[in-house]
């Protein structure tokens, strides 16, 4: 078992070491075309645009546990965000552009690992008796997410969106440069789809031009939704690129 050490504080870090097992999760995905423009706005440096369908979507984790820390529990947070299909190097996969989540502990560990962008917002994920589901983000005042579904038949075309591909930037403490500059690639395992429900849905997207701007990915035509309840298990990741060290793995 891993040292308490992982992160800080020593004596009661943020977030334990991995795996995390997310058991039951229930997430809503809309499939929609966004804008070239929008995606390359928003994409990092040496990102390279790969399709303009994209994922937006919401999802509840209602049991996540801390595999090598059973004492901890099972804790439950919500998240919602946006996937883009990218290039980086030879790998093609999903980027996240944007992600905001409930909970301290989901943020820093997604950031810090993996380099997802997570921020702390609020979600909502209202599922209806009818098996409709209202889904919101929001962040600041500001709604950056809502999306409206509605069951039925569908099956449609999905993009590419893993692996993930992410940015992982930490910088300095005198602000010269970065401790950490790297293109993280992470692929989630043992998956387990337990139901799938198609179907329709309408999605808005907000945010400001000085803070969250997720609107200006433009959203066109929806291709198709989704509702699905699965298993998991979200393990380490690794180095694609040391962009500091100018290493790329083989």
């Amino acid at each position: 078992m891993q040292s308490t050490t992982f992160t800080v504080p020593d004596r009661s870090p943020l977030f334990k070491a991995m795996p995390r097992y997310y058991k039951g999760y229930r997430k809503l995905s809309v499939i929609c075309e966004a804008s070239r423009a929008g995606i390359e706005k928003a994409l990092p440096q040496g990102f390279e645009f790969a399709g303009n369908l994209v994922e937006v979507f919401v999802m509840h984790c209602p049991e996540v546990y801390d595999v090598a820390n059973p004492e901890m529990g099972p804790r439950n947070y919500l998240e919602g965000g946006v996937v883009v299909p990218a290039r980086y190097g030879d790998l093609v996969g999903g980027h996240v552009l944007y992600e905001y989540v409930t909970t301290d502990d989901s943020m820093a560990g997604g950031r810090e690992v993996w380099g997802y962008p997570k921020k702390l917002g609020e979600v909502g994920f209202d599922e209806h008796p009818n098996g409709a589901i209202t889904a919101t983000v929001s962040r600041l005042g500001r709604t950056l997410i809502d999306a409206r579904f509605t069951p039925g038949e569908g099956e449609f075309d999905k993009p590419t969106l893993h692996p993930r591909l992410q940015v992982k930037r930490i910088p300095r403490a005198d602000g010269e440069g970065f401790d950490v500059d790297q293109v993280i690639r992470n692929e989630l395992r043992d998956a387990k789809l337990l139901s799938r429900v198609g179907g329709t849905a309408t999605v808005a997207l907000g945010g400001s031009t000085i803070m969250d701007p997720v609107f200006e990915l433009e959203i066109g035509r929806v291709v198709g939704a989704e509702f699905v309840i699965a298993d998991f298990m979200l393990d380490y990741g690794s180095i694609y690129e040391d962009r500091l060290a100018g290493q790329r793995a083989r």
